[in-house]
């Protein structure tokens, strides 16, 4: 019999169900303990300084030893290793025991293709028609860059550039509602997604059909932090995230679908791909502390010698006079031409000369760059499947 109302789909109940069940966890941890937040300001302390003998290295057998971590392997693939990848079946993966499918790739990119994509995070990502947190601006990305690349920068396009704190490409996030609008969207860039899709294959399996249709990019200074959260605005609560780092270590911090489970911590560095998947997919993290380049709990051989960890960067004393990292004088990022959307070998090799990335590196030197990739709808399913929240009349849960 025809009711005369819209027959709702079942994924939107499963999305709302989830999004419920969220806020019903949060009003139970506040009864119980939050052990997640507890954390937090544990490893976000400045004075005393953070105690961080906890936070898991995995390039120490210590943390296998004592269960913490376990060594996986990556998955056969069949199709074409990436060209700026290192060949998975020599990546070194971990999985956290506490969280099932909470899984780090230590650096598995080569020095090009890390340029390349750091490149992109800076000169192109930032344009229209994607969105900054610069949204009421009306200056053109396109012109700060190529402004905060001449000879003489003005105050305005330095300005500009260090206040860039996020970038959403494809599906763009609102951040004040907590939900993606249909109509608000961009080409998601080709680029970004042969490469997590390559990732999500030899990490979980060729047969994971992964699609990357949202992403946001964060630029980190040194004294950033992210609070705790979950990422349940996506129609697809089991797809994987992809998240990506460059630049400075961080304290990365992940627990369970209860801020009352207590939270493991690890550190991310410069290169390292980490995926939450399955039982991770729904936990809370966070991101407590960025870590000066010359902490003692960075004793490692660095991935790429010469740029990040190295004497000749920036102190955190003189990052606070960001100018004096600014303006250092280098004109030829003017002619990288980063506009196609698919890996060039000669546009990668245009960065290895020393004043096409100067730019880059100084930008770099003082923060941190974190690429985290997600799929919005679920397979073989488009935003014609769905009842989207209203865009002016949507209150978020």
């Amino acid at each position: 019999m025809d009711s005369g109302l819209m027959e709702i789909p079942a994924s939107v109940f499963a999305h709302i169900n989830n999004n419920l069940a969220i806020v019903m966890s949060d009003i139970v941890t506040e009864v119980v303990e939050d052990n997640f937040m507890k954390t937090f300001k544990a490893l976000k302390r400045k004075s005393p300084p953070a105690d961080l003998e906890s936070v898991i290295n995995v390039d120490d057998s210590k943390w296998t030893s004592m269960g913490k971590v376990k060594q996986i392997h990556p998955q056969t693939v069949t199709s074409t290793e990436h060209e700026g990848m290192i060949p998975s079946s020599e990546w070194s993966m971990y999985e956290l025991t506490s969280v099932p499918g909470a899984i780090l790739i230590r650096n598995p990119f080569r020095d090009k293709l890390r340029k390349y994509m750091i490149a992109r995070c800076y000169s192109m990502y930032p344009r229209l028609p994607n969105v900054t947190n610069h949204i009421d601006s009306k200056m053109s990305y396109e012109d700060v860059w190529q402004d905060f690349c001449s000879d003489a920068p003005s105050d305005m396009s330095i300005d500009y550039i260090k206040k860039l704190r996020w970038v959403t490409l494809g599906y763009h996030y609102d951040w004040t509602k907590k939900i993606y609008v249909k109509e608000n969207k961009s080409e998601f860039p080709q680029d970004l997604s042969q490469l997590t899709q390559f990732i999500v294959h030899a990490v979980l399996g060729e047969e994971i059909k992964f699609k990357a249709e949202a992403s946001i990019v964060n630029y980190y200074h040194a004294d950033s932090t992210l609070s705790g959260h979950t990422d349940h605005s996506e129609f697809d609560l089991t797809a994987p995230l992809i998240s990506i780092s460059f630049g400075r270590t961080c304290v990365f911090m992940i627990g369970g679908q209860s801020k009352a489970q207590v939270p493991e911590a690890l550190f991310l560095r410069d290169g390292d791909v980490f995926i939450m998947s399955r039982n991770a997919r729904m936990s809370y993290h966070a991101v407590p502390r960025i870590l000066p380049n010359d902490s003692s709990y960075l004793n490692y051989t660095p991935a790429f010698p010469g740029d990040v960890h190295t004497s000749n960067i920036p102190t955190d004393r003189e990052n606070c006079h960001l100018k004096r990292t600014y303006d250092e004088k280098a004109t030829p990022c003017k002619r990288i031409k980063l506009e196609s959307e698919k890996f060039s070998s000669d546009l990668i090799s245009s960065l290895e000369d020393a004043d096409s990335w100067s730019p880059f590196r100084r930008l770099l030197s003082g923060g941190r760059l974190n690429i985290n990739v997600r799929q919005v709808f679920e397979p073989g399913k488009g935003p014609e499947d769905y009842i989207w929240p209203e865009k002016d009349n949507y209150i978020a849960i």
